[in-house]
């Protein structure tokens, strides 16, 4: 892929978006319309298990965390990284220092003024090994990181808190997404008298600087939030945002709750998505989002340990029977792991890799002619959603005229099921990557790092490793991205998993609703703060 090429790519998809509009459908402000406040409902397909940012570890926590705190820095819509908390920034000649000059009067909800000792606290608190944060491994370059994971150091050398409203953040070497990585929200600074306070309760009662405040939380029923009058950005349009809570992503079940008007948004299901999309009654918006949902391949459990095996699934997964039967071409199959929009992506070449003779041919090699003597496989699905379970029993079924035994479970509880996958007890399992910065790194080193506490495939390549931190320290750009290209390739190579779909945003609104902005990061991204109703 030529440099030209990937820069049209990249460019089309974050300009991209099919928007239908009815009545129109603007984050745009135009004089002499009242934005009404009022309550918005939002719908969550799965109970968040924490909503403390250092803690949190998917996309259903994040999207109410990204209502909740703030950071130095954010993305707008098209991915550009922009102030925040901080309202400049610098970087040293050799990419190892950067200060951030944050802004003056910021407060938590709790009327403190936010200084740079909070950012030095809420970064060495996710380096913390007591607790264990699902985001330690995006500071681990903060020169003393090392050594205070190890507790050999009480302070984390790199970080410094130079006066009130001065922060100095030194790495060990250079890491080319750091910028982007204090978007994403793990690196959300929060109060240390509130997480000392509630702590471990933290998580069900935050407090944050973001431009809602948090109300209550009901387990399995809704998150309520309120607007914040004194957010520094200025008070958001809305009074109050609440988000309701369902398992098992029954997204036929929430379309018709939108439709009855209990809903101000709904996820659409892919059977109505051309009906929605028709509808001059409601707003419907589709956009590519940067993202990746593939069935997990535990590398370290019974014949899964076999590389032939796990290659004749691969050769055994109808994808292109599943795109036009079941998701009705309404996302983009892929072979990759780099998602269509990403820098690094390589566009898809040839038909999706099924080939049951191949994959015959594979186990037989394996020593199970026939998937004689091979035990059934356990395969494990958070989503219980009508399509999901049509898309199952296909894969189950082919797979078995190949000779492979799928035996299919249903978490639908999240924090249930990502405690399966984080005890790495999941032989096979379905699970999707949303980008949480645009960077390949985002998605090869963290689900395929030996070290990544989101390496759910169990999988381990040395050589791996080592490019993948080579990678991460190249400063020259078209050589990083030609290094992800190979160790893509390395990875598929061993085949940890079986890709699937990258993801296109898709949801419907009611016609009232204004100024929903959507970037390629998708849903848990919107910034709510923008919204308001015209009712």
């Amino acid at each position: 892929m030529t440099f030209k090429v990937f820069i049209f790519v990249f460019a089309f998809l974050f300009c991209f978006t099919l928007l239908f509009e009815r009545g129109g459908f603007s984050t745009e402000d135009k004089p002499g319309i009242e934005k009404s406040r009022g309550t918005y409902r939002r719908p969550l397909e799965f109970n968040p298990k924490t909503l403390d940012p250092a803690l949190s570890v998917d996309i259903h926590a994040v999207t109410v965390i990204q209502q909740l705190f703030d950071g130095l820095v954010q993305f707008d819509k098209d991915l550009n990284v922009i102030p925040a908390v901080a309202r400049s920034w610098k970087v040293s000649p050799d990419g190892l220092t950067y200060t951030f000059y944050l802004k003056e009067g910021v407060k938590f909800h709790n009327g403190r003024e936010v200084t740079s000792t909070d950012f030095v606290y809420s970064f060495t608190r996710i380096l913390d090994p007591d607790i264990k944060s699902s985001s330690s491994d995006f500071f681990t370059r903060i020169l003393g990181a090392k050594e205070f994971m190890e507790r050999k150091a009480k302070e984390v050398k790199g970080l410094i808190a130079q006066d009130k409203l001065t922060l100095k953040i030194t790495l060990s070497e250079p890491y080319a997404p750091f910028i982007s990585i204090l978007a994403m929200k793990g690196a959300k600074v929060v109060p240390k008298e509130e997480v000392e306070k509630l702590e471990p309760t933290f998580g069900q009662s935050p407090v944050g600087t973001g431009p809602f405040k948090f109300v209550s939380m009901k387990e399995g029923e809704e998150i309520v939030l309120e607007a914040n009058p004194d957010y520094f950005e200025g008070r958001p349009y809305l009074d109050k945002v609440i988000f309701k809570i369902f398992h098992g992503g029954p997204r036929e079940e929430i379309l018709i709750l939108f439709k009855n008007g209990e809903l101000e948004d709904s996820f659409i299901p892919f059977r109505d998505v051309e009906e929605i999309s028709k509808s001059k009654q409601y707003i419907f918006l589709q956009k590519p989002i940067l993202s990746l949902r593939f069935y997990g391949l535990n590398t370290q459990i019974g014949p899964l340990k076999i590389e032939k095996i796990r290659k004749a699934i691969n050769s055994s997964v109808p994808k292109e029977l599943i795109g036009r039967d079941i998701l009705k071409r309404m996302a983009h199959l892929t072979d990759r792991i780099i998602p269509l929009g990403m820098p690094g992506y390589t566009p898809i070449k040839g038909s999706f890799g099924y080939q049951p003779q191949k994959a015959k041919q594979l186990l037989r090699e394996a020593g199970y002619p026939e998937g004689k003597g091979l035990p059934p496989i356990e395969f494990w699905s958070a989503a219980k959603a009508e399509l999901a379970v049509k898309e199952l029993e296909m894969v189950k079924t082919y797979l078995s005229e190949t000779g492979i035994k799928l035996n299919i479970k249903y978490e639908t509880q999240w924090p249930k099921f990502q405690e399966i996958l984080s005890s790495k007890r999941a032989p096979m399992f379905m699970y999707a990557w949303y980008a949480d910065f645009p960077d390949p790194d985002n998605f090869l080193w963290t689900l395929f790092h030996s070290k990544s506490r989101y390496n759910y495939t169990n999988y381990h390549n040395p050589e791996v490793d080592r490019l993948l931190d080579r990678a991460r320290a190249e400063r020259d750009y078209l050589k990083r991205m030609e290094m992800y290209r190979k160790i893509e390739e390395m990875i598929l190579d061993d085949a940890p998993i079986v890709p699937m779909v990258n993801h296109l945003f898709q949801m419907v609104y009611q016609p009232y609703v204004r100024g929903v902005e959507v970037s390629a990061l998708g849903g848990p991204y919107i910034p709510m703060k923008k919204i308001w109703l015209k009712k």
